[in-house]
C-alpha cells in the first residue's frame, strides 16, 4: 500500500491492491548503498496507476508517495516525472519518484564555508540546515576532516561527497504521528543491516542467481602504511617484512594476471602504529583485493526470506579456481508489492578499505578491519557510572550513582524507561541483597545511596527496552501564543523596539514579563542594561522597569511571594563585578546597583545567566557560549549565599557544538534543562534542546524549519531567543518558545517578538 500526500505532506489518497483505494501495478522501489565505485545513496520508486480513479490526478508534480518498508521505517518519495500511456483501450499513468531527501537537497544550494576539523555531525548538519531534515542516529564514524564547501553546488552533491569522504551509509526516512509527517530524519551510520549468518552458494544451484564481475580494483602487490608515530615518521611494515613496504600474492598474480607485472595498490590505516599489527592488517586487506570483485543478483524467492539493506552474506563460489569465499553485503534492494517476482537482492563484495594511488596516499584515511571490528563490538549496550558526590560510601553522607547508556557511540539513556534499569547489590560474600534490590525496582537510572552499600558491589543491568524519549515535542506541537505590543502606549517615550531576549509567563496573575536590551537615555555610561516590560497574556503592555547595568537581559527567574513578583538575575556592581541577585519588580522603576530593593545573593567570577526553578527548588546558571556550561544549585544554598553546584553539564556532553551554533537562552524544570540556539539570519540551525542534567543525556531536539504551519517567520529575521515554561491552573506544563522576527516593513529595524506555546508529550500518551 502507498499513501498519497499533497505538496504540504497531508494525506489525500491511497493506492492499494485490496480495494481500499486506487489500484496500482508495476511498482518498483530500488534503494542502494554502494556500487562498484564505493559507498553511495540512491532511493527511487516507479509505479503505474489506471485512469478512472480520483487518485490518478494526484500522480503528478507536487505530490508524494509514502510507503512503510519491511524494515518498519516510513519512506517518502517525491514525484519527479509522470507519463500518460494508452495501451489498447486502457489508459495508464506511470510516475517516477525519488526519496524526498534527494528532492529537497537537489533544490538547496550550500553556501561556501571552510571547516578545519569537522566530524560527521557538523558536516551533515551544515548541508541539511534549512532543508527540513535533521540527523537521527549518528555513529560519528570517519573521524574529523578539513572540509571546504565551494560555491555553486547543491546539497545533494555534498551529500554524495560526504557519504564517500566519511565512508558512511545513510537512511532517509520520515516519522509519522496521527497520520502526518512530523519529522524528516537522516541516519548516518558506519553500516546498515545485520550479520545473521546468511550463506549463498554459487554453482550449487543457479536458479535465481546472476553473477557479474569486475577487476577494476584488483591488486596483487599492496603497499601498506600506518599512522605517524611520536618521531613524526610514517609507520611501515619494512622492519617486520624483510625490508619491504609491500606484500605480494604470487599465486593470485599467476591465476588472475597471467604472471604479468604485479598489479600495484596502496592501503593506509593511520590508526595502526605497530609494524607487526600493520602487517597482519595488510595481509587481511590483500585477501580482499587479490581477485576480481563480484556482485550477485539474487531472486528473493530463491532465498526464501527477505533480507534488509546492508545485511551480511557469505558467498561460496565453487566455479572459481581456486574456490572463492567472500564476505558480501546487500548493497541494493529492488522491491515490488504488485509484482513480487521483480524483487531482487544485489549482493556485493563490499570492501571496507579504499586502495589509493601514491598521489592520494597522504590525503585519504581508509578504514582498517581492526577499527571496523572494534566498532562492531561497540554495537551493544555500554553502561557508564557517575558518582558526582564521591565514592567513599563509608561516611554518613548520601551519594548519587548515575547511569548513562550507549548503543555503539549513540547515547540512548532517555530512550530507556525506568523499569528497564535493574539495580543489584552484591554483598561481600557474593550474595544478593534482595530486599535492597526490590526497593530499587523501577527507580530509573539515578539512585541515592549511603553507608548501607559500603563493602558491597553495586551494579546496574539494562534490559532491552528502547523506545521514544521519555518526553518529546516537535515543531508541529507549537501554537501561536502572544506578540509583544509593537507601538508605545499613549504618553510613552523612550520606547524599545529591539529583540526580546527572554520572556516568562505568570499564568496565575495573567502576566508576561519580557526583557529587552536597553541603550536609551537612562542607560548613562552603564556597560549593558535591560528593560523588563510586563504585559497581559496577549502581549498588551501594562508597565515596565529598567535594570541599569544589569547585563544583557537573557535569562531571568521569577518568584511570586506575598503579592510581590521577584526577579532573579545576574547583575553588575559599580566596579563591573558580577553578582547573582533578586529584586522586586516595580512599575516604572529605574533600578541601579545599590538600590535597597536589590538582594545580593552571590558574588561570582563570570557572567552567569540565571534561571529559577521554583517548583523543584533549584537555580540554573549558564556560563560561556562556545561550549556553554550548565550549573544547577539548590535554591536554599543560593539564599544562604552558598554557590555549590550539585549538577553540571557542558553543551558538548549532548553533542551541542557552540562553535557552529549561536547559543540563546535556557531554563530549568528539574531534571530537564531546555536551551535554544540559532542565529538571526539562518546561518546555523534554529534548535531547541532538552536534556537531563543528572545524567547529561539528550532527551530530544527540535530543529525549527518554520515550514510546518505552526511557526511562521516574518520577513528575513528569525532568531529563537526565548525558552521558558509555565504550569497552568490544571497543572499542565507548557513550553514557551520565543522568536524575534523581522518586520513586515522591510525598511524597519523593529523586531516582531512572538511567543509560541508548545505541548510537550510524555511517552505512553498524555502531556
Amino acid at each position: 500500500m502507498y499513501t498519497i500526500l499533497d505538496s504540504h505532506l497531508n494525506v489525500c489518497g491511497v493506492l492499494d491492491l485490496n480495494g481500499k483505494g486506487c489500484k496500482f501495478y508495476d511498482d518498483l522501489r530500488s534503494v542502494k548503498i554502494a556500487d562498484d565505485q564505493g559507498k553511495i545513496w540512491s532511493d527511487t520508486l516507479q509505479i503505474s496507476v489506471p485512469y478512472g480513479y480520483r487518485e490518478t490526478e494526484y500522480m503528478t508534480q507536487g505530490y508524494h508517495l509514502l510507503k512503510q518498508a519491511d524494515d518498519g521505517f516510513f519512506y517518502c518519495f517525491r514525484i519527479t516525472e509522470w507519463e500518460d500511456d494508452a495501451i489498447g483501450s486502457t489508459h495508464v499513468k506511470t510516475v517516477q519518484a525519488i526519496n524526498l531527501l534527494a528532492w529537497d537537497l537537489t533544490h538547496k544550494i550550500v553556501q561556501p564555508k571552510t571547516f578545519s576539523a569537522a566530524n560527521s555531525q557538523t558536516a551533515f548538519e551544515y548541508i541539511l540546515q534549512q532543508s527540513g531534515w535533521e540527523i537521527g542516529n549518528n555513529d560519528f564514524f570517519g573521524g574529523v576532516k578539513s572540509l571546504e564547501f565551494s560555491a555553486g553546488n547543491n546539497a545533494q552533491y555534498w551529500l554524495d561527497q560526504l557519504t564517500s569522504q566519511f565512508s558512511v551509509e545513510i537512511r532517509a526516512y520520515v516519522q509519522v504521528y496521527n497520520g502526518r509527517i512530523v519529522r524528516k530524519l537522516v541516519d548516518i551510520v558506519e553500516e546498515l543491516g545485520e550479520s545473521l549468518g546468511y550463506r549463498v552458494e554459487y554453482s550449487y544451484d543457479l536458479l535465481g542467481l546472476t553473477r557479474t564481475g569486475s577487476d577494476q580494483e584488483m591488486y596483487t602487490k599492496l603497499f601498506v602504511y600506518g599512522g605517524t608515530n611520536s618521531k613524526n615518521e610514517v609507520v611501515t611494515i619494512a622492519s617486520v617484512n624483510n625490508g619491504r613496504e609491500y606484500i605480494l600474492d604470487e599465486k593470485a598474480n599467476d591465476l588472475y594476471n597471467n604472471g604479468g607485472p604485479y598489479l600495484e595498490g596502496y592501503v593506509v590505516n593511520d590508526q595502526i602504529l605497530n609494524p607487526s599489527g600493520l602487517l597482519d592488517w595488510g595481509k587481511a586487506q590483500l585477501e580482499k583485493f587479490n581477485h576480481p570483485k563480484y556482485n550477485y543478483n539474487v531472486d528473493v524467492a530463491y532465498l526464501g526470506y527477505k533480507p534488509n539493506l546492508g545485511d551480511h552474506f557469505q558467498v561460496v563460489d565453487f566455479s572459481m579456481q581456486p574456490e572463492l569465499t567472500i564476505a558480501a553485503r546487500v548493497i541494493q534492494l529492488d522491491e515490488s508489492e504488485a509484482n513480487p517476482t521483480n524483487n531482487k537482492v544485489i549482493l556485493g563484495e563490499f570492501i571496507e578499505i579504499v586502495a589509493v594511488t601514491p598521489a592520494d596516499i597522504w590525503e585519504l584515511r581508509s578504514k582498517a578491519s581492526q577499527a571496523y571490528q572494534e566498532a562492531q563490538k561497540a554495537k551493544s549496550y555500554k553502561i557508564e557510572y557517575f558518582t558526582p558526590d564521591g565514592t567513599d560510601f563509608a561516611d554518613d553522607t548520601e551519594k548519587r550513582i548515575i547511569i548513562r547508556v550507549y548503543y555503539g557511540t549513540e547515547e540512548i539513556t532517555s530512550q530507556i524507561s525506568n523499569d528497564k534499569f535493574v539495580w543489584q547489590k552484591i554483598n561481600s560474600d557474593g550474595s544478593h541483597d534482595t530486599a535492597w534490590e526490590n526497593s530499587h525496582i523501577g527507580i530509573g537510572n539515578i539512585i541515592t545511596v549511603g553507608s548501607e552499600v559500603a563493602n558491597s558491589t553495586i551494579r546496574c543491568q539494562v534490559d532491552d527496552g528502547l523506545s521514544d524519549p521519555i518526553i518529546f515535542a516537535t515543531e508541529e506541537d507549537a501554537a501561536y501564543f502572544a506578540t509583544l505590543q509593537m507601538d508605545p502606549p499613549d504618553g510613552w517615550d523612550d520606547f524599545t523596539k529591539g529583540v526580546a531576549q527572554y520572556a516568562q509567563v505568570d499564568d496565575v496573575h495573567g502576566d508576561i514579563y519580557w526583557s529587552q536590551g536597553y541603550t536609551g537615555p537612562k542607560n548613562g555610561d552603564a556597560v549593558s542594561s535591560y528593560l523588563i516590560t510586563r504585559t497581559d497574556l496577549t502581549g498588551a503592555i501594562k508597565d515596565r522597569m529598567w535594570a541599569i547595568n544589569g547585563g544583557h537581559g537573557a535569562h531571568f527567574g521569577m518568584e511570586y511571594v506575598d503579592g510581590q513578583m521577584w526577579i532573579w538575575s545576574y547583575y553588575r556592581d559599580n566596579n563591573n563585578k558580577w553578582h547573582i541577585v533578586k529584586y522586586k519588580y516595580q512599575a516604572n522603576k529605574i533600578l541601579k546597583w545599590g538600590d535597597n530593593s536589590i538582594v545580593d545573593l552571590l558574588s561570582v567570577k563570570e557572567e552567569l545567566r540565571t534561571n529559577l526553578d521554583v517548583r523543584n527548588g533549584y537555580v540554573l546558571f549558564v556560563g560561556g557560549k562556545a561550549d556553554p556550561t550548565f550549573y544547577v544549585c539548590k535554591k536554599s544554598d543560593v539564599l544562604n549565599h552558598i554557590y555549590k553546584p550539585v549538577y553540571t553539564a557542558k553543551g558538548s556532553d549532548i553533542k551541542y557544538f557552540g562553535t557552529e551554533q549561536t547559543y540563546q537562552s535556557a531554563c530549568l524544570d528539574f531534571p530537564y534543562v531546555y536551551f535554544t540556539s540559532g542565529s538571526s539570519t539562518g546561518e546555523d540551525q534554529r534548535c531547541l534542546y532538552c536534556f537531563d542534567i543528572r545524567s547529561k543525556s539528550l532527551v530530544y531536539r527540535i530543529v525549527y524549519t518554520l515550514d510546518k504551519g505552526t511557526i511562521e517567520e516574518i520577513n528575513n529575521h528569525n532568531e529563537p531567543e526565548t525558552i521558558s515554561y509555565y504550569y497552568d491552573s490544571n497543572g499542565k506544563k507548557w513550553l514557551i518558545q520565543g522568536f524575534a522576527f523581522g518586520n513586515e516593513d522591510v525598511d524597519s529595524n523593529q523586531r516582531t517578538n512572538q511567543l509560541f506555546r508548545i505541548d510537550e508529550h510524555k511517552r505512553g500518551g498524555g502531556t
